[in-house]
C-alpha cells in the first residue's frame, strides 16, 4: 500500500512512541489494527501518566532542587522555570494519551488513505514526499539542546544526582515526542497534499478540455469530486487526530519562547558579578531551546499550511466548471457549498488555527509578555534593592 510505503520512515518511531498505532498486513484487504498494538499503547500510556504525576509533584513541591543555574535565582526566574518544566512533562504525556485515545480514528483514517491509493495509482500518480533532511535539522536541533542541557544541568547547576536524573529524562521524553510528532504530521500531510495537488491537476485539465460533450465526461468529473470529498473528511479526521496534541506541543513551545527569552534577557542585565562563561552557558541553553521550538513549529506550521492551501484550492478550480453545463453544475454544487460555508484548517483542537501565518503570532504575543516579565523583574529588582538600602 502506497501511504504505508511513503510513511515506513518514521511510522517505526511513531509507533515505539505510541503516537501511531501497531497494524498488520501487507494489502488493503488484510490490514488490521492489531491487539498487541493496542495493548502497547495502553501500557505506555499508562507509565507516562504515572511517571508524570510522580515527576510533577516532585518539581512542583521541591522547585528550588531544581534550579539550572548555580547562582542566586529571583523569584520570578524560579517561577518561570517550575512552570515551565510541569508543561514540559504535561505536554508530552497528553501527546501520548490523546494519540492513543484516537488511534482506531487514526488507523481507519489511514485505511481510508489506502484504498484511495488504488484509484490514484490506476490513473498514473507516483509521487511521494520525503522527509529525510527537514527531520535531520529537527532531530539535529532537539540533540542539541539536549547536549547543551545535559552539561548545564550535570555541571554548572548544583542539582542533586536523582533530580538530575529526572529532569534530564522530562527533558528528553519532550524533545523526542515532539521531534517524532513533528515529522511524522509533516511526512502524512505533505504525502496528503501532493494526492490533493494531483487530483486538483486532473481537474483542472479536464475543465480545460475543449470540445467533449457532458455525457462522456459526467462520470469522471462525479468520480473526481466524490474522491476531493474524501480527501477533505481525511483532511478533517487527521486534524481531529493530531488535535490535543498539537494544542500542548504548541502551548508548552510558546511558553518555552517566552520564558527562555526573558532568562536570556535577565542573564544578559544581571546585576550580578557573573563571570563571562556562566552568562555564555546561559545564553547557550535560551538560544538553543528557543531556535529548536521555532525550527519545530515552523515544520508543522508550514505542513498544514500546505495540505490546507491545496485542500481550498478545490473550490477554486471547481468554479470555473459553470461554464461547461448545467449537468456539471449540479455535480459541483454541492462541493462548492461546503467549501464556501467551511474554509478548511488546521487547528489546535479549535482553539486557534495553524498555517504559516501562526509563527508571526506566536512571535507577536511573546514580545507582549516578554515585555511584562521584564517589568516584573524591575519591580523584583528595585525591592530588593529597596531592602538592602534599610
Amino acid at each position: 500500500m502506497k501511504i504505508l510505503k511513503d510513511i515506513g520512515a518514521i511510522a517505526t518511531p511513531s509507533q515505539l512512541c505510541a503516537l501511531l498505532p501497531f497494524y498488520t498486513g501487507d494489502d488493503e484487504e488484510t490490514l488490521r489494527l492489531g491487539r498487541l498494538g493496542r495493548w502497547y499503547g495502553r501500557l505506555i500510556a499508562l507509565i507516562m501518566l504515572v511517571t508524570s504525576l510522580f515527576f510533577g509533584e516532585d518539581v512542583l513541591f521541591a522547585s528550588r532542587e531544581y534550579r539550572l543555574v548555580a547562582s542566586a535565582q529571583g523569584d520570578t526566574e524560579e517561577i518561570n522555570r517550575t512552570i515551565e518544566t510541569l508543561l514540559c512533562i504535561g505536554s508530552y504525556t497528553m501527546m501520548v494519551l490523546s494519540n492513543v485515545q484516537n488511534a482506531s480514528r487514526h488507523f481507519r483514517t489511514l485505511r481510508e488513505i489506502a484504498r484511495i491509493d488504488e484509484y490514484l495509482e490506476v490513473n498514473g500518480f507516483r509521487e511521494s514526499y520525503s522527509c529525510r533532511k527537514i527531520g535531520t535539522l529537527v532531530a539535529s536541533a532537539a540533540a542539541g539542546v539536549l547536549a547543551v542541557a545535559f552539561y548545564y544541568i550535570h555541571f554548572r547547576s548544583g542539582i542533586g544526582s536523582r533530580r538530575q536524573g529526572i529532569l534530564l529524562l522530562v527533558y528528553f521524553l519532550q524533545l523526542i515526542y515532539s521531534t517524532v510528532l513533528s515529522i511524522y504530521l509533516r511526512t502524512i500531510l505533505m504525502n496528503l497534499a501532493l494526492r490533493i495537488g494531483f487530483l486538483n491537476r486532473k481537474l483542472d485539465a479536464f475543465i480545460l478540455q475543449e470540445g467533449v460533450s457532458s455525457g462522456e465526461n459526467w462520470r469522471e468529473l462525479s468520480n473526481l469530486i466524490e474522491v476531493l470529498c474524501k480527501f477533505r473528511y481525511i483532511t478533517e479526521n487527521m486534524n481531529s487526530v493530531a488535535g490535543v496534541a498539537l494544542l500542548f506541543f504548541f502551548g508548552f513551545a510558546f511558553y518555552t519562547v517566552t520564558n527562555q527569552s526573558y532568562l536570556a534577557f535577565a542573564t544578559l542585565t544581571s546585576s550580578s558579578t557573573s563571570s563571562r562563561l556562566e552568562v555564555a552557558d546561559t545564553m547557550g541553553l535560551s538560544c538553543a531551546w528557543v531556535l529548536a521550538e521555532t525550527i519545530t513549529m515552523a515544520v508543522i506550521c508550514s505542513a498544514c499550511d500546505c495540505l490546507a492551501s491545496e485542500a481550498n484550492g478545490t473550490a477554486q478550480i471547481l468554479a470555473r466548471v459553470y461554464g461547461k453545463s448545467k449537468q456539471f453544475q449540479n455535480i459541483a454544487d454541492k462541493f462548492l457549498t461546503k467549501s464556501i460555508k467551511q474554509e478548511l484548517q488546521f487547528t489546535a483542537y479549535g482553539f486557534f488555527s495553524i498555517d504559516n501565518s501562526t509563527l508571526f503570532k506566536i512571535f507577536s504575543a511573546v514580545t507582549t509578555y516578554l515585555v511584562i516579565l521584564i517589568q516584573f523583574k524591575q519591580l523584583e529588582d528595585s525591592k530588593v534593592d529597596e531592602i538592602n538600602q534599610d
